[in-house]
Parts: structure tokens; sequence; C-alpha cells
């Protein structure tokens, strides 16, 4: 579920960095978000299998 909330995130990104509103450090911001966020949710205690 958490990784799922940073979808919109990652599109926007996308949007911006496709109109050069942002630069491609906002995508490696993006991943690490991402990645950060998986890192958590495997991190909790309980099943992962959802």
């Amino acid at each position: 579920m958490m990784i799922a909330c940073c979808i919109p995130m990652l599109v926007i990104v996308g949007i911006l960095v496709a109109t050069g509103v942002a630069g491609t450090g906002a995508i490696l911001f993006a991943v690490i978000c991402l990645a950060m966020m998986a890192a958590m949710m495997f991190a909790m205690p309980g099943r992962h299998d959802h």
C-alpha cells in the first residue's frame, strides 16, 4: 500500500521532466523515495503476501 502512494509522485516527476520543468535529479529523488518506502514496508513485521 505504501508503494502505491508513490505512484502519483512518480507520474508527476515524469511529467515535469518531460516538459523540462524539472531536471533528471528529480527522477533520482523519486526513485530513492520509492526504494525507501519499499525498505520500510519489508522491515515492518507481519505478512508480505498481499
